[in-house]
């Protein structure tokens, strides 16, 4: 059914509240703990106009959440979470402390020893559109070699190279110098860009991620935090 403008699909109204994934969700209206006008629905695909109509969730009135978006240029040393259990230095280290981190995480990872473009963000839809596989959202790296790159090394990047048993789908390399290029991929399997170079019987001597989609590194500097819209990125 196409959604009118006046109107919104349920299950889109309810991840806008963040109360969870589209699975959890799925779950909680078939659990009859999702009602509309007080009246338990069991269809989550079903239209509702959020200016009139009254949500609930275990019958607390819901109301959407404000989305948020903040772009990071990471340090090296600081691993990819909000908490460690081992009381390392998480990236929520680097975020300042006027900042409202509730709800917020990080879309993806970064190594500890990588830097670069690093984005948080309370929305769960737009974590997905950039880490699925099948959306093709691009990451540019911009990567330090050991040892001089060949033409046959750049072909061999951008063909489907293996890793781990599996096949890279098709890779972008610019060359900036013998020893440095920047590698466009759709993927972000672990440690993927390290593997794929050492594929080639080369190895990462630095590593900085400058792009996501439409989203640029630009002139922040290492460290520094930014809050940006949502349209910046895709």
């Amino acid at each position: 059914m196409k959604e009118r403008k006046d109107t919104k699909r349920l299950e889109k109204y309810l991840v806008e509240c963040g109360i969870g994934t589209r699975r959890e969700i799925k779950k909680y209206v078939h659990e009859g703990k999702i009602k509309l006008n007080y009246k338990i629905i069991l269809d989550e695909s079903i239209h509702i106009r959020e200016e009139i109509d009254i949500i609930t969730f275990n019958d607390i009135k819901l109301t959407k959440k404000k989305l948020k978006y903040y772009m990071l240029n990471k340090i090296s040393g600081y691993i990819t979470a909000m908490k460690d259990e081992d009381g390392k230095k998480t990236v929520k280290d680097l975020l300042p402390s006027s900042l409202d981190t509730k709800g917020i995480f990080p879309v993806g990872r970064l190594d500890k020893d990588t830097e670069g473009l690093l984005i948080f963000t309370n929305d769960g839809d737009l974590s997905k559109l950039i880490l699925s596989p099948e959306n093709d959202c691009e990451k540019i790296y911009y990567v330090e070699l050991d040892r001089e790159i060949k033409e046959s090394d750049i072909e061999r990047l951008e063909n489907n190279i293996k890793i781990d048993n599996h096949v890279c789908k098709s890779a972008k390399v610019h060359k900036i110098s013998s020893k440095s290029i920047n590698l466009t991929i759709t993927e972000g399997k672990f440690h993927q860009v390290k593997k794929m170079i050492k594929a080639i019987d080369n190895k990462v001597n630095y590593l900085k991620r400058i792009k996501i989609n439409n989203l640029a590194l630009g002139d922040l500097k290492l460290g520094e935090i930014r809050e940006i819209k949502r349209q910046d990125i895709l």
